[in-house]
């Protein structure tokens, strides 16, 4: 009956008098005592822990979302191990391994790469919840921003500055991201009575580079497009950057855009310095990994149900790089 005691006191399930609780915590203390998480999962087969795995740490979109994360898994008392994967499958599947030996109640999965050979690896193990990339099959849980709404808020806008011939971008093929958008970005030329320039849609990486590359492409092309969708603020940021070493000023002769809203801090004026900001859409990046947490939580505690798939909503931030359509522009 007192080893029971002490152990609600300490885990704070179950009742325990409050002057009883306030003695044991006391007595732990002075004895320099600690619960043991082995001994505990053990008992329990929980240990009260969560695998994040994050695409890249140096990109900025993701701290916000793990912060979301964080945020509702650790009110509920579970410890985050946060691993950086660098869209490379064989860490990814080393990282994976490695969480799975220590027992993680389950993974929270943001922006990765979804190979057979990964999805195998997640098959038999803890309850997973996918951000921003998701598998084709097996259905299951995920978050992500709406798509759809995206590309159409990026094409409206340019729409309305007048622009008609428009280059895409897109992301890598293995991302559900990229593929979603590229299909949306289609169906949304051709929506407003628009033909897509095949030679004007190209692959990238989601990196600076991939976005010079991406420029340069577009560049010896007989005629240029006025606008430039991109897969993302790096990517718009490398086309930027090409194009105006090689003639060409952003916006007054090619409006460019990105997407994620990566960069919101320096362009929403938080520094005394002035920022001179992408056209870009902003996805709710804590709210995703809020979001995440919370199926997470509740896949942990009920794993039966169908998956969840929850899309929010993103927001159209005009800035500097986007203006109305030139009637003819110069060659880079």
């Amino acid at each position: 009956m007192l080893r029971a005691t002490v152990a609600r006191a300490l885990s704070g399930k179950g009742y325990v008098e409050e002057e009883r609780r306030r003695l044991i915590q006391q007595t732990v203390d002075r004895l320099g005592y600690r619960t043991s998480t082995i001994a505990r999962a053990l008992r329990t087969q929980r240990t009260s822990s969560i695998g994040v795995l994050i695409a890249d740490i140096t990109n900025p979109i993701f701290p916000q979302i793990v912060k979301g994360i964080d945020e509702v898994v650790a009110a509920d008392n579970h410890t985050m191990f946060l691993c950086n994967t660098d869209e490379d499958s064989q860490k990814q599947q080393a990282i994976v391994r490695s969480l799975l030996d220590r027992n993680v109640d389950g993974f929270v999965l943001v922006s990765q790469t979804l190979t057979d050979d990964f999805l195998k690896l997640l098959e038999h193990g803890p309850p997973c919840v996918f951000i921003n990339r998701r598998p084709q099959a097996p259905v299951m849980d995920y978050v992500g921003p709406d798509n759809a709404q995206s590309i159409r808020l990026l094409l409206d806008h340019l729409c309305e500055l007048g622009h008609e011939r428009i280059a895409y971008v897109a992301g890598p093929a293995l991302s559900s991201t990229a593929q979603e958008r590229l299909t949306n970005f289609r169906s949304g030329m051709a929506a407003r009575g628009l033909a897509v320039d095949e030679s004007m849609v190209l692959r990238g990486n989601y990196s600076f580079e991939s976005g010079r590359v991406a420029a340069e492409t577009l560049s010896a092309l007989e005629s240029l497009p006025t606008a430039v969708i991109a897969a993302n603020d790096f990517v718009a940021m490398g086309i930027i950057d090409y194009f105006q070493q090689h003639g060409l000023k952003v916006p007054e002769d090619l409006s460019v855009t990105g997407f994620d809203d990566a960069f919101e801090m320096q362009a929403d004026g938080h520094y005394p310095l002035r920022f001179e900001g992408i056209t870009t859409v902003d996805q709710p990046k804590r709210d995703l990994g809020r979001a995440a947490g919370r199926i997470m939580l509740q896949r942990i505690s009920y794993p039966g149900g169908a998956p969840n798939s929850i899309i929010l909503p993103t927001r159209l931030r005009i800035r500097n790089t986007t203006a109305p359509a030139q009637t003819k522009n110069r060659q880079a």
